[in-house]
């Protein structure tokens, strides 16, 4: 895979606060696609999945745990048609 084919990456720099996990769909050059797993925990919420794309947010889901957020990222990146590329 070279760097300007579309995959994946984790972006752990962007993680911290209500921000779990951060996946960004991108070609090197820009960004396509965002998935975030947050915590609204703060606010008396839960966990929730979300992406981002267009500027359009879109929930994928609430969950009472994090493991399960984690799990329904995993298998939305899994469904998707690019790579996960550890960074």
């Amino acid at each position: 895979m070279t760097d300007t084919e579309r995959h994946w990456q984790r972006r752990r720099d962007l993680e911290g606060g209500k921000e779990l996990g951060v996946w960004l769909l991108t070609d090197g050059r820009s960004v396509e696609r965002e998935l975030y797993v947050e915590s609204h925990e703060y606010r008396g919420g839960a966990i929730d999945l979300y992406t981002y794309a267009d500027g359009d947010w879109i929930h994928e889901g609430e969950f009472e745990a994090v493991t399960d957020a984690f799990a329904a990222a995993r298998r939305a990146l899994e469904k998707s048609d690019y790579p996960l590329v550890d960074a």
